[in-house]
């Protein structure tokens, strides 16, 4: 049997997911180029690369392109990983949208809540008529974060994810691609499952606002183990209960909050308040220190906007998420619904709405991905 060549992959932005990614697939021998929208953030590893810290592990990577040409990162490269805050999902598929071929896989990292579904009205909004696999995970890979300039400390890696193709049948190819190199990814029944699980929008928006007086006063705590208080974890909850609702409205399963945290982190299931504070990945993840951060600019317009669009249509109370969704408008002073996803962004009707995502999730896909 002739050697198989090993797939070309592509990373889609050098923040702390993308830069952990390209680490991770180069150290295994792929070929992998790096994109990054702008040049001031990659201009200092550009020409030694960069560091990935593993507990007593240093590893310095430079992958064959790091750059801020998508062509060039994109043109024949098998798997398009794109990991950027998913509100510039719509800007990346606009300047991939050129470039793109048939066969080749785009996986979000991950979606947020309708990733798979707003990339692949854009490309068709575009005219873009390669055909490509557009999927989505529901949550990072890795839990880092960049502590020093050049440097990338990875604190954990999630026990498993969920993944789905736009289209179901694609599923099991994509996963069947990629499951060697990251064998912690498992198949969702459809995207409904991975765009409702987008645990972001449930975790960062109420942690942040909650404790919005500490940040404005520049205090210093943990994010997770400290901003956890009582009253938080009971709008956690009571935001997970709403998601729970409009999946059922949808005849959709959607793990809870808790089972959310056993399964990606192994904890012992209990309260919400007591599996959040006591999650060792999560301890010395310092709070923002800025209001103006993607806790509300990308999970709020990608994540709860999107939940409340789809919980009015499908009649379900939402009154947690779209308090929280007016809290963030007026902190920022921005109005997050206009911006953010509804059903009319993303060619969806409100008439025939389950008719329509039926349609795009059992739809029939080509030989090549057999």
């Amino acid at each position: 049997m002739p050697k198989t060549e090993k797939e070309k992959y592509s990373v889609i932005g050098a923040g702390c997911g993308g830069l952990v990614i390209a680490e991770h697939l180069t150290s295994k021998g792929y070929d992998v180029s790096l994109y990054n929208r702008s040049s001031n953030r990659i201009k200092l590893f550009r020409k030694k690369g960069y560091n990935i810290v593993y507990g007593d592990k240093t590893i310095n990577i430079k992958p064959s392109y790091f750059g801020t040409d998508i062509s060039r990162a994109i043109s024949n490269r098998d798997i398009i990983i794109v990991v950027i805050t998913a509100n510039g999902h719509k800007e990346i598929a606009g300047k991939m949208a050129p470039y793109l071929k048939n066969g080749q896989i785009i996986l979000l990292v991950p979606g947020r809540t309708w990733g798979a579904l707003e990339f692949e009205y854009t490309l068709k909004q575009l005219g873009c008529d390669a055909d490509v696999i557009i999927a989505e995970a529901n949550t990072l890979f890795f839990v880092a974060r960049i502590e020093t300039p050049g440097t990338v400390t990875v604190k954990g890696v999630k026990k498993t994810i969920t993944v789905s193709a736009l289209h179901s049948a694609d599923t099991e190819y994509v996963i069947g691609k990629i499951h060697n190199d990251f064998p912690q990814l498992i198949k969702a029944t459809s995207f409904i499952e991975t765009s409702l699980g987008n645990i972001g929008a449930i975790f960062h928006p109420a942690i942040f606002l909650l404790n919005k007086e500490r940040i404005l006063a520049g205090e210093s705590f943990n994010f997770y183990t400290e901003g956890i208080t009582k009253k938080v974890a009971y709008f956690i909850e009571e935001v997970d209960h709403e998601v729970q609702n409009i999946a059922t409205a949808m005849k959709a399963k959607v793990l809870s909050v808790r089972d959310w945290l056993s399964s990606r982190y192994g904890l012992k299931n209990a309260d919400i308040y007591t599996m959040i504070r006591s999650n060792p990945i999560y301890k010395d993840i310092k709070a923002p220190v800025i209001i103006n951060h993607r806790y509300l600019w990308e999970d709020i317009p990608t994540g709860l906007v999107p939940l409340s669009s789809f919980g009015i249509t499908m009649g379900v109370s939402t009154k947690t998420i779209d308090y929280l969704i007016d809290e963030g408008c007026e902190l920022l002073k921005r109005d997050f619904r206009k911006e953010g996803r509804t059903l009319e962004k993303l060619g969806l009707s409100k008439n025939n709405l389950l008719s329509d995502l039926d349609k795009i999730i059992n739809k029939k896909t080509r030989n090549f991905r057999i």
